[in-house]
């Protein structure tokens, strides 16, 4: 009897097996669903490789609810407010087809644009399974996470651009199945196609036979920007993407796919490989954590007491800090405005908001991708002098948009004609640079002198003798106020030209080296308009007040230029400006509040601080150019003045050439605020500023000793790890720099007249006649 039991119950149970199989080949999953039929742990899987592993911990199943996470219970409808994705390299905008690469542009000459690829990517998850879904950006791991829970089901989709493995693009699923039932997780993925950026002709596919585990889609752009040494091809190495995946009954399972991008095949191919290596070793995604927290350990801005506000600071700062790389990268291009994944937003293409906006607090926190940026213009010095001699002038001229040769760009006649300030605004990013690192490297070997003198020598052939007044003017801009296209003495360019002019004495004392008289001499004289009778300053020569203007242009000589001038003329600015400025881009109002801080009108400041949360878009803090919404989005542009306005306004950080100034407050419904990791010669400083004292810590070396100096004569050496605490004030550090060397004679250093006439020499009418034709032809 017993033995006809045990019988039976071996039946039975071998007949509910092959039922269950049945359910799972059949009923949930077909064959090509690739069925997980592990039985402890969590089973590993890359196209038809498996590996089961015993802990399943150290994966972010579902990012937890935290100042640092931006969460929804529906994904919007509106592409234009979807979180970013990216690392300097690559970039993506979730949920959408498109992928982007830095470097990568198509189109010749004004028609160059940002190149589209597709994104091989899984978008979408669906399981025949009620459930309450939650999609987040984690800025602080650095990834997209969506998650869906059922009873007894969680699935997850993770997305990251690689942090140190920029190349990759990764996204792993997630399953916990706990049901008594297979589970079947359809992925809603399509083909790979050909982008209008790519020529249809070479581009697509082109695996081979070889390719077990891995396709290869090879793209080609259409034109060439203007230079044949350009980036033009692109190869994408992606994971096997099937439509759906089995999870089988209390199972678990992470399943990875990888889509590495890059001009150079070998390197596609090689980074991939990596890539799965680092799967099945459990290293891939805590190597990218890792990276990210790395940033955020070295370089942040915390506040307590109002998270909404924390938010917006972390995620402005992770926004910027994903459209660039980790290293001073020789290959990176530049910022532009909509950040690296919105291609067509501004095109691609770099501005001035580079140099302005967004490099100040990647700088001030983050010296070594800070350097990143200012690289981007060494990159291109050679092109820019050869456009200041086809327009007839000395030195460097940098084209106000640029793209990956480094020529002009723009688009629209008038900008490409006057809005010169550009080549000025690199300057002054330069000496912020150099005040906070002091490389001389990069002066000595890395083209940095060479620039500087080059953007002075322009400036010194680009202004013009006025007999009448005895200064020196400048002729035929385009102000930062873009509603006013060609105007004389520009009150903000003939500042910053007047700063790029003085800033070769300051490299050569540092280098010993003599510069040329000239430069200190147009910029003692330089036409820096000012009406003595209503004690403010013309935005240019004709200005009449309550004339509307476009954003900030006269209120940053105050700040970031830092021009010296009296309290009332800084108030009159601050006053004639806001009420002339009647929307103005997202960055506007930060330096607003910057100058009613210095005024210490705590008030007025706080008003304008808040005034720029009217440019962001929730659920994910995405930021527009314009508050109504319109402009460019994932407006980092607007990030950068954001962070400014919390780092200079309310940190009250100010860079000198040989000290650096701060005067702690706390932001609007704040309790503290903290700056971890200034970046200074080499060395690295935490700020704790809280309502009624300020705390400094030396937390590395600098190549110099440090001191801090307040109460106008107290000093204390700042020692490694050790805290000083003094009340809140305006306060120094102050290095122990070594004397400077003697000086030389530079052969550099010449006496030639720098006045230009007001006619155009034959180059710039030939060049200025082609560029019409060209538009005439459009």
């Amino acid at each position: 009897m017993l033995q006809k039991i045990f019988l039976g119950n071996v039946l039975f149970n071998l007949w509910c097996l092959l039922s269950t199989v049945h359910v799972v080949q059949n009923s949930k999953c077909p064959e090509n669903g690739h069925p997980v039929v592990s039985k402890n742990g969590i089973t590993l899987v890359h196209g038809d490789i498996t590996k089961t592993d015993s802990q399943e911990n150290g994966r972010v199943w579902a990012a937890n609810p935290s100042v640092t996470v931006l969460s929804n219970d529906t994904i919007p409808r509106d592409p234009r407010v979807l979180p970013t994705i990216g690392n300097g390299h690559i970039a993506t905008v979730v949920k959408t087809s498109i992928l982007c690469m830095n470097g990568l542009y198509n189109g010749y000459a004004i028609k160059t644009h940002r190149a589209l690829l597709p994104a091989i990517l899984i978008r979408n998850v669906s399981i025949d399974v009620d459930v309450t879904s939650n999609y987040s950006l984690d800025v602080q791991n650095g990834m997209f996470v969506e998650s869906h829970t059922g009873q007894n089901v969680l699935v997850t989709l993770k997305m990251y651009a690689h942090r140190s493995l920029p190349q990759l693009m990764v996204t792993e699923l997630l399953v916990r199945n706990d049901q008594d039932v297979p589970l079947r997780v359809d992925l809603g993925i399509e083909a790979p196609t050909v982008t209008d950026d790519l020529d249809e002709k070479v581009s697509g596919d082109k695996t081979t036979a070889s390719d077990k585990d891995r396709r290869i889609f090879f793209g080609r752009i259409k034109e060439f920007e203007y230079s044949w040494n350009e980036t033009r091809n692109v190869t994408m190495v992606y994971s096997p993407i099937p439509p759906h995946v089995c999870v089988g009954p209390r199972q678990r399972l992470a399943r990875v796919f990888l889509l590495s991008v890059d001009s150079h095949p070998h390197i596609a191919e090689e980074q991939f490989t990596e890539g799965v290596e680092l799967f099945f070793e459990n290293s891939l995604e805590s190597q990218h954590i890792q990276a990210w927290q790395e940033l955020w350990d070295t370089g942040r801005i915390d506040v307590t007491g109002d998270d909404e506000l924390a938010t917006l600071t972390y995620s402005s700062l992770y926004y910027i800090l994903s459209s660039l790389p980790l290293l001073e990268n020789p290959d990176f291009i530049g910022l532009s405005p909509g950040d690296l994944a919105h291609g067509l937003m501004y095109n691609g293409h770099v501005f001035w908001d580079q140099e302005t906006w967004m490099y100040p607090p990647i700088q001030l926190l983050h010296n070594r991708i800070g350097k990143a940026i200012i690289r981007t213009r060494t990159r291109t010095l050679d092109n820019a002098k050869h456009q200041a001699m086809m327009r007839g002038f000395r030195g460097a001229m940098y084209p106000w948009e640029s793209a990956f040769s480094g020529y002009d760009v723009t688009p629209v006649p008038p900008y490409f004609q006057f809005e010169k300030h550009i080549t000025g605004d690199i300057a002054f990013a330069v000496r912020q640079y150099l005040y906070l690192s002091r490389d001389m490297d990069f002066l000595l070997h890395e083209r940095g002198n060479e620039m500087i003198r080059e953007i002075a020598d322009f400036w010194a052939s680009r202004v013009v003798w006025n007999k009448r007044t005895n200064l020196y003017d400048i002729y035929d801009v385009m102000p930062p106020d873009e509603y006013h296209h060609q105007v004389n003495n520009s009150a903000y360019t003939n500042l910053v030209a007047k700063i790029s002019l003085e800033l070769p004495e300051f490299v050569g004392g540092l280098l010993g080296q003599q510069t040329k008289p000239l430069y200190k001499e147009v910029a003692r004289k330089m036409n820096i308009p000012f009406d003595e009778t209503q004690r403010y300053h013309p935005e240019y020569d004709g200005y009449q007040q309550g004339e509307k203007v476009k954003q900030a242009d006269v209120i940053l000589m105050g700040f970031p230029l830092m021009m010296s001038m009296p309290e009332d003329v800084r108030k009159n600015d601050l006053h004639i400006y806001e009420n002339a400025t009647p929307g103005g881009p997202a960055m506007t109002w930060g330096m607003f509040a910057i100058g009613h801080l210095e005024l210490n009108d705590t008030s007025e400041a706080g008003r304008l601080f808040k005034k720029q949360t009217g440019n962001v878009a929730a659920p994910y803090n995405v930021w527009t150019e314009n508050a109504d919404g319109t402009g460019a989005v994932n407006f980092i542009t607007g990030m950068g003045g954001f962070l400014q306005s919390v780092l200079f306004g309310y940190g009250g950080f100010r860079l000198h050439p040989d000290r650096i100034e701060f005067q702690g407050r706390l932001p609007p419904s704040t309790t503290s605020f903290n700056v971890t990791g200034l970046d200074y010669l080499g060395g690295s400083i935490d700020f704790s500023f809280l309502e009624d004292i300020s705390i400094v810590k030396l937390t590395k070396r600098a190549k110099y000793p440090l001191k801090l100096k307040y109460d106008d004569s107290k000093v204390v050496q700042l020692v490694e790890n050790e805290e000083q605490t003094i009340t809140a004030q305006r306060a120094f550090i102050v290095p122990d720099f070594p004397p400077l060397p003697t000086k030389t004679t530079s052969a550099s250093s010449d006496g030639r007249n720098a006045a230009v006439g007001n006619s155009l020499t034959l180059v710039r009418i030939s060049l200025y006649l082609f560029i019409m034709t060209m538009f005439v032809m459009e």
